[in-house]
């Protein structure tokens, strides 16, 4: 299949890695869905596009002129009728389906306080039963093959405007890991996908009401830089190519789970994340002399315990303080980079400083608990590590102010050395 500028070129997969799948896209006709389309054809799969609009059928054809095999069926995901008729259209065409996107959405931009029921309900009829029904469709089908991948769209926490969009989204998150339960052990693998900030025909409909109740200009908020890799908002072609590499080479790893573009783009080689190639090399000796014999390297493993403790308080204060929006996605890249999440983590910091504070008292069970766990807390704290290390590089796409980009640089090393003196108490304790 012939194309212009799809990045699914890029990612390192051969145009027939999906060759003989047959894959049902929702909401197929523009935006991130279209990609997926196009990216899902590239490789080589049979697409279904259920579509409401006519946009769908545009698609189908730009996907069949680059040779590629598609085929739009109109369809309302909400309506149970609707999308019986399309599992049966789609398996008179192609036979069995094999994946499935749920990707269509209803997005209305509305205070709580204006919110009609009407309005809620055909939000949760799209973006919330339109899953139940594709999925409840099409599963027989991938069981009896013992072979199958959904991909459920999902989205960020807690915007405002935008309450049914996010419970819908929360609730298919949800949806998602209950169904990956129920089909474990038969060949199906489901993922919660959120394709990361794009600047789609849906977002741009409703930013000129979000931005102001952020506080932002709207040319700012559709501008705004979620990873290092983008000097703005995710291209569409970008998250299609995502949603297709995720489907083709990591449903097995994130069955089950939710995981995000900007991870997938990460795993693909495509993104870079910040501050990789450096960390390594760079903060080495920043942590404090350890001694290596008796209850003074404890009580520098609780000192510096109880310094991450204080670390890990300030990264959530400063988390407080971002526009709502971005919010999600911070916690969201900190967890990626640093294995636990922000809460886990300072639930195990607080748990080695009380470990290390009883050690230092002579309780041979905390000892043998610290020697126990001295590989595992080692490598998540080289993961922490990461994380703090390119924290610089992520202000400087917000900011240009030098004397701000120097105080983070001065913290980024504080916490460094923070994280390499309990890296280097863990790796002396059985010495």
């Amino acid at each position: 299949m012939e194309s212009e500028g799809l990045t699914i070129e890029r990612l390192g997969l051969a145009p027939d890695t999906l060759a003989g799948e047959v894959a049902v896209v929702t909401g197929g006709g523009r935006g991130i869905g279209r990609e997926v389309v196009r990216s899902l054809a590239w490789l080589g799969a049979k697409v279904v596009i259920a579509e409401i609009s006519v946009d769908g059928f545009e698609t189908e054809r730009a996907v069949i002129q680059a040779g590629g095999d598609a085929r739009c069926i109109q369809t309302d995901i909400s309506r149970e009728d609707e999308v019986k008729r399309l599992a049966e259209h789609a398996q008179s065409v192609y036979g069995r389906v094999t994946m499935v996107v749920n990707n269509a959405i209803l997005c209305p931009a509305v205070p709580v306080l204006e919110m009609d029921v009407r309005t809620w309900d055909q939000v949760m009829g799209v973006n919330l039963r339109g899953a139940f029904l594709t999925c409840r469709a099409f599963l027989p089908g991938m069981i009896e093959l013992g072979h199958g991948t959904i991909i459920n769209m999902i989205s960020t926490e807690a915007m405002p405007l935008l309450s049914a969009y996010m419970a819908s989204k929360q609730g298919l998150l949800a949806f998602s890991q209950s169904l990956a339960a129920e089909v474990a052990g038969k060949g199906i693998r489901v993922v919660a996908f959120a394709p990361g900030f794009v600047a789609t025909p849906g977002l741009i409909a409703v930013a000129e009401r979000l931005a102001p109740v952020m506080g932002i200009r709207t040319e700012a908020f559709l501008n705004m830089p979620l990873h290092s890799g983008y000097a703005g908002s995710m291209p569409a072609a970008d998250a299609g190519a995502a949603t297709a590499y995720l489907a083709a080479a990591l449903a097995d790893v994130y069955h089950g789970e939710s995981t995000n573009g900007f991870t997938v783009l990460e795993r693909a080689g495509f993104l870079k994340t910040a501050g990789s190639n450096t960390c390594e090399q760079a903060g080495a000796g920043l942590g404090k002399p350890i001694k290596e014999n008796g209850q003074d390297l404890f009580t520098q493993g609780a000192q510096a315990g109880n310094q991450l403790i204080r670390v890990l308080g300030e990264t959530a204060a400063n988390f407080e303080r971002f526009p709502i929006f971005i919010r999600p996605f911070a916690r969201n890249g900190f967890k990626t980079k640093a294995e636990l999440n922000l809460q886990d983590w300072q639930h195990t910091a607080q748990r080695w400083a009380e470990l290390f504070q009883k050690a230092a008292k002579g309780d041979l069970a905390a000892v043998e608990i610290l020697s126990q766990g001295e590989a595992l807390a080692a490598g998540l704290l080289q993961k922490l590590r990461t994380y703090f290390w390119g924290e610089p590089a992520e202000a400087a796409r917000f900011t240009k102010d030098e004397q701000f980009l120097r105080e983070a640089r001065r913290i980024s090393e504080e916490r460094i050395g923070v994280v390499d003196t309990l890296i280097s108490v863990f790796e002396n304790i059985r010495k």
